[in-house]
């Protein structure tokens, strides 16, 4: 596990008028302030990344789909520099990924369906500074988006 990456299940809460998906409250531990909050889909086999934000800490969540979110730890002084975590999110695992800063990160939508992703960030992006890179072709991150049939 990449050093200040959590990890933490969510509460999905039905009745008979349908569910409410938590995500993060103010009174949470984890909670490191509000910059905004966006939601973006992402299309079966497609990739986004690589992000790199200097500025916010993420707090991603999915609300309907799969995806599977990759993190790479290029912070030269992290315990855990170099390393890759994979996270598979969503509908089989509703939870909050929270990201720190200088963290890079991509994720692809999996399954068959249009994923759906909340990001609150602590910054707004305007005030962000943010890197990407090619997530197929680049010089720092050396990982293969294919799936892996086992």
């Amino acid at each position: 596990m990449i050093e200040g990456v959590i990890i933490k299940p969510l509460r999905k809460i039905p009745d008979d008028r349908g569910t409410i998906l938590k995500m993060q409250e103010c009174s949470d531990p984890e909670f490191k302030g509000f910059g905004e909050i966006y939601f973006s889909t992402i299309y079966p086999g497609v990739v986004k990344g690589w992000h790199l934000h200097e500025n916010a800490i993420l707090n991603y969540a999915v609300v309907k789909g799969m995806i599977r979110l990759v993190l790479y730890d290029g912070r030269e002084n992290s315990a855990t520099f170099g390393e890759i975590q994979e996270i598979y999110m969503g509908d089989q695992n509703y939870c909050l990924v929270q990201i720190p800063a200088n963290v890079w990160n991509g994720f692809q939508c999996v399954g068959n369906e249009t994923a759906i992703v909340a990001d609150l960030n602590t910054v707004e992006h305007s005030k962000d500074k943010m890197k990407r890179l090619d997530p197929h072709n680049n010089d720092i991150i050396k990982f293969s988006w294919e799936r892996k049939d086992r």
